[in-house]
């Protein structure tokens, strides 16, 4: 074969390649979705009137719950956790604070499937990754967050505020058990943050909301006690 030849040949091929990439579908968004439900009705003995979070359209109820549970899977919480110690009179306590949250006119949430199923009114939370989240893709997907697994519940009186409940007491005891795994003295305090994964589970159980979740976990700081 002449080098005339080749080299046209050469050239067919890249232009060939060139065209197959530049016209390749888009790679398809991201989509995180998580099943999410609440009551239509209060029940007898449930939370006063007056409650702001509970006495909303159950409509509204079910948008603000979606965007709590989808905000944990997105962008996941900062956590603080103090454990228990009989010995030192120290009670429990956990608290979580939002990294980021979903804001109301944010149009990449959509709540799909919405569907009435007395007494509860069901739906698929969905939100969708762009651009704008590749930071927080990468900084979630490193290799120093560890999968832990919890269960937590929370009051049927509570309302809505049973169900917030439920999902932070089931990812506290997430945390607590991968805090057991890492550090074998009692701790005073753990710092770190969490990340919600897959299909959050919820369902009713004897008056109460239950919860079974799994996380991720990073814990940034682990504060020793300085003296017994």
């Amino acid at each position: 074969m002449n080098r005339g030849r080749k080299s046209a040949i050469i050239v067919c091929a890249s232009a060939f390649l060139a065209c197959a990439v530049s016209t390749a579908a888009p790679e398809a968004p991201r989509v995180l979705q998580a099943p999410v439900w609440v009551y239509a009705e209060r029940v007898p003995g449930s939370a006063e009137s007056g409650d702001v979070v509970n006495d909303a359209p159950p409509l509204d109820r079910l948008d603000a719950l979606s965007r709590f549970v989808l905000s944990g899977m997105v962008y996941g919480w900062k956590f603080s956790y103090v454990p228990y110690d009989k010995k030192r009179g120290v009670a429990e306590d956990f608290s979580l604070e939002p990294l980021a949250e979903i804001g109301e006119n944010d149009p990449r949430f959509a709540i799909r499937y919405l569907k009435p199923s007395y007494p509860r009114i069901l739906c698929v939370a969905e939100y969708t990754l762009d651009e704008s989240h590749a930071r927080w893709i990468t900084h979630w997907d490193s290799v120093v967050f560890r999968t832990s697994k919890g269960r937590g519940a929370g009051e049927r009186t509570a309302e809505t505020l049973g169900i917030r409940a439920a999902y932070v007491n089931a990812i506290r005891s997430a945390v607590r058990e991968h805090a057991r795994k890492i550090e074998k003295n009692k701790p005073k305090e753990v710092i770190g943050e969490v990340l919600l994964r897959g299909d959050p589970r919820l369902f009713p159980d004897e008056g109460r909301f239950v919860a079974e979740v799994r996380v991720l976990v990073n814990v940034r700081e682990v504060v020793p006690y300085r003296s017994f």
